[in-house]
């Protein structure tokens, strides 16, 4: 089966890139020319907008930045007269993905919502995870996509926007961890304590998590904070696990803290740097300086 790709930025991208390299006929889509370009030269063919794809291929996968955006592209998709499921990687919470199905209805088009976690760096080498929620066979017919994209594939539930809800609380947790951590390394640096062996003895106690040994890790060394994705990324991702939360009725006390830090972060230039330098933001405030 041909399958289209919408939106292949950071992550979408390299997804896309992997299905190239596992023999699928790929057609591609972007509002920025120089991604399509440089997919059409690894191999894909392009196509100048969302309903010419769903025209063109049986399977459409996206992965988009905003909810606006999903919905405008789920809307056009549902008009295709080729496409007969419908995957959105993006991260875009439970109850968006719950709204994107109500374009499907009355077609014939089965939708999965199959959100990704992993770094940009686990994009290009094809081993993310993959949260899959929706009908049975239609995640069978893409499975062996989602394994050219993903070394860990999950079909978490039936159940619209279930994939969604588990990938929001995993951000959820990795932002507030992120903060945390930003928070008690720099308790230590301000006290005189050497970065490096913070995080020799973080990674072999009961502090370990995904930031201390990664790259906000690094990040803290260096004073150079170049992974992750654009901060305004986890913004995003650490409002709607709040906002999840608080339609649920379940605790959000260190999320929205959390979020309260993303948000100040943004406003004091954040939005041009990449999510790990939540760091130098909740750093600076006790006059702690990175990489010194």
């Amino acid at each position: 089966m041909r399958i289209g790709y919408i939106g292949i930025g950071d992550m979408g991208g390299p997804m896309a890139r992997n299905l190239l390299k596992a023999g699928f006929d790929v057609v591609v889509h972007d509002l920025q020319q120089d991604k399509v370009d440089g997919l059409v030269a690894a191999g894909a063919t392009a196509a100048d907008s969302p309903e010419a794809i769903a025209n063109q291929a049986e399977i459409v996968m996206v992965c988009l930045n905003t909810v606006p955006a999903s919905h405008a592209v789920a809307k056009a998709v549902a008009g295709g007269t080729a496409v007969r499921i419908y995957v959105d990687q993006s991260t875009i919470g439970p109850t968006a993905a719950q709204e994107l199905r109500d374009y499907f209805k009355d077609t014939k088009i089965q939708m999965l919502d199959a959100p990704v976690s992993g770094m940009i760096a686990k994009a290009v080498d094809g081993t993310l995870s993959v949260i899959t929620s929706g009908p049975k066979d239609a995640f069978e017919t893409v499975k062996p996509a989602f394994d050219a994209i993903g070394e860990n594939v999950f079909h978490v539930t039936e159940n619209p926007g279930g994939g969604q809800m588990m990938k929001v609380l995993n951000n959820y947790i990795n932002n507030i961890q992120a903060v945390g951590t930003s928070e008690g390394v720099t308790m230590g640096l301000k006290f005189g304590l050497d970065a490096q062996t913070m995080f020799d003895i973080l990674n072999v106690s009961t502090g370990r998590n995904s930031q201390t040994s990664g790259n906000l890790a690094d990040g803290v060394i260096s004073g150079v904070f170049s992974g992750g994705a654009n901060m305004k990324i986890s913004q995003k991702d650490i409002t709607l696990g709040v906002e999840e939360a608080e339609r649920l009725g379940t605790p959000t006390n260190a999320g929205r803290a959390a979020r309260d830090t993303y948000n100040q972060a943004i406003a004091d230039g954040g939005d041009q740097e990449r999510s790990t330098a939540i760091f130098k933001h909740v750093a600076a405030k006790a006059g702690v300086v990175a990489g010194k």
